[in-house]
């Protein structure tokens, strides 16, 4: 997966390369525009394009456009350039290894520890112990199809005779509505 990714970006940067050379003219990034790129590759993930637009100093009414015409390589391949760089960079920092990941719920744990957070420092801990291979996660899950014959033999098993089972569907009733029938089958509060 990642060689594909990595033969994806490498054909995207030699497009927008190949684009950058055929500017017609040469363009310094202006001080909003790195200020977008700035915004948009310190929140990646966090805040919308629009919205590092909109932080950059561009109008609000006009910052989805801006921030649209912005990340196009076609319009500007000099700033897809930059933060395609930046973020592979990031993309690298967000690798997870385990190393990295046992690092960081030390991290999580030792500081959950000094705030007296022993919840959080339990579940660190714990999550070290999985990556670790300590815990093994077992679920089994049995279905069986019974068949009506199957379903009748067990209520009989559980109510012997005919007087038992009614006597268990009246009380299971009485839970359920509160009242009980008099002889003419007219419903009557429970005492």
């Amino acid at each position: 997966m990642k060689n594909k990714m990595d033969k994806v970006e490498k054909a995207l940067t030699k497009k927008i390369e190949e684009q950058l050379e055929a500017k017609k003219y040469d363009t310094k990034i202006t001080p909003m525009q790195q200020k977008f790129i700035d915004n948009y590759c310190s929140k990646y993930g966090q805040w919308s394009a629009t919205q590092c637009a909109i932080h950059a100093g561009y109008e609000v009414k006009s910052a989805h456009t801006r921030a649209s015409e912005l990340l196009d390589w076609r319009v500007h391949p000099d700033i897809a350039l930059i933060i395609q760089g930046r973020v592979a960079g990031l993309r690298e920092a967000w690798d997870v290894d385990r190393d990295k990941h046992l690092a960081m719920l030390t991290k999580i744990r030792d500081a959950a520890m000094n705030k007296g957070q022993y919840g959080v420092a339990n579940k660190a801990e714990e999550l070290r112990g999985k990556v670790a291979g300590l815990y093994i996660d077992r679920n089994i899950t049995l279905t069986k199809e019974l068949s009506e014959d199957e379903i009748n033999s067990k209520i009989k098993n559980i109510f012997p005779d005919r007087a038992s089972f009614m006597a268990g569907q009246e009380d299971m009733a009485n839970d359920m509505f509160g009242e009980t029938l008099d002889e003419d089958d007219k419903p009557k509060k429970k005492d």
